[in-house]
């Protein structure tokens, strides 16, 4: 292997390490995000404080896959964030981009977002997994126009004023990204197998954050939590977790209400519990009580989404189905008072 001649205890690629195993001491950071948390596109602050961009292909056949002819970037607004658009492949049918997400209230983001700005030209790393391992296997710069320099600008003042109760919170249409559109499937196409499958729950205590931040921003937060799990399992590293599927539940227990999700997907994430993003971003929100293992019709929870091969879709309940997880919990629990049925039958019973 090439003599790196870097720092021992941080280090950035070079043209040296082209074509290198990256060695996990100096680039420690670098293996956490795109091996440990799976993020398949992610920025950091260099040693000498200029903003590198990475991408993170599980393969190098994926890399020649995904990538073709110039890459190119740009940049949109989701919501109340700011978003660095990595374009790899600019086909007009089936463009491929990675976006990579600003928190424009968080100190660090808005450091990384004026470094890119300020630079004359930012590197932009394409890393690939072999056997276990990260190899450099290409380097490309990045320059922003004086135009988008200016139009970054006028998004950052946008998603930066104070936001009014009765205006939309996201920024106009023209210039926002989404993933995939959620669509929707009815709760009746879920079968007895998926319904009664165990999990684990993330139990949170819900009343701590509607006390601390308001119903309305509780509720926001928790979401939040779940949905950005869900899109590092769609974008991340390993095939085998993109391509998995599984069903998130919600049950609420004032109080505290718990996110489950089924099956049990820690054999996907070996021994490393911190890989699991349900665990590594729920883990943080405030007020976080346990994880465990459960079945969620124990729990009276009821499914909100489901997840397959990257498809995320939205799970609608009816009434017939509400039955159906009321017979269910009875074949599970013969005698219980059961969750899903009407008090009055309950005391019935």
């Amino acid at each position: 292997m090439a003599d790196h001649k870097m720092r021992e205890d941080f280090a950035s690629p070079s043209e040296e390490t082209l074509g290198e195993i990256l060695p996990p001491g100096p680039f420690a950071d670098v293996y956490r995000a795109g091996k440990v948390d799976g993020l398949p596109c992610f920025a950091r602050l260099n040693a000498a404080g200029a903003v590198e961009l990475y991408l993170v292909f599980e393969s190098i056949d994926a890399f020649s896959e995904l990538t073709e002819g110039a890459v190119t970037a740009d940049w949109k607004t989701y919501q109340r964030r700011l978003l660095a658009v990595i374009w790899t492949r600019n086909d007009p049918v089936q463009p491929l981009g990675f976006p990579l997400s600003f928190d424009m209230t968080a100190e660090q983001d808005q450091q990384m977002v004026r470094g890119l700005l300020e630079q004359p030209q930012t590197q932009l790393f394409h890393l690939a997994l072999l056997d276990d391992q990260l190899i450099h296997v290409f380097t490309d710069e990045i320059r922003f126009s004086a135009a988008q320099k200016r139009e970054v600008e006028q998004m950052i003042q946008r998603l930066s004023a104070p936001v009014r109760h009765d205006d939309d919170e996201s920024a106009p249409a023209d210039s926002e990204v989404r993933e995939a559109p959620i669509q929707s499937i009815p709760a009746a196409a879920l079968s007895d197998d998926i319904l009664v499958e165990a999990g684990t729950a993330y139990t949170v205590d819900f009343a701590h954050l509607e006390q601390t931040y308001g119903a309305k921003q509780a509720e926001a937060m928790l979401m939040s939590a779940v949905y950005q799990a869900l899109l590092v399992m769609r974008r991340h590293g390993r095939s085998q977790v993109r391509e998995t599927a599984f069903t998130v539940w919600a049950a609420q227990c004032s109080p505290y209400t718990s996110i489950v999700i089924t099956p049990e997907l820690s054999s996907l994430f070996a021994d490393k519990s911190d890989e699991n993003p349900f665990l590594r971003l729920l883990v943080q929100l405030p007020g976080f009580v346990e994880h465990r293992r459960d079945i969620p019709l124990s729990l009276g929870a009821f499914p909100i989404m489901r997840y397959e091969r990257g498809t995320l879709l939205h799970v609608e309940l009816e009434e017939p189905v509400i039955a159906r997880l009321a017979a269910l919990f009875a074949r599970l629990h013969p005698g219980a008072a059961n969750p899903y049925s009407p008090p009055d039958q309950n005391r019935e019973n």
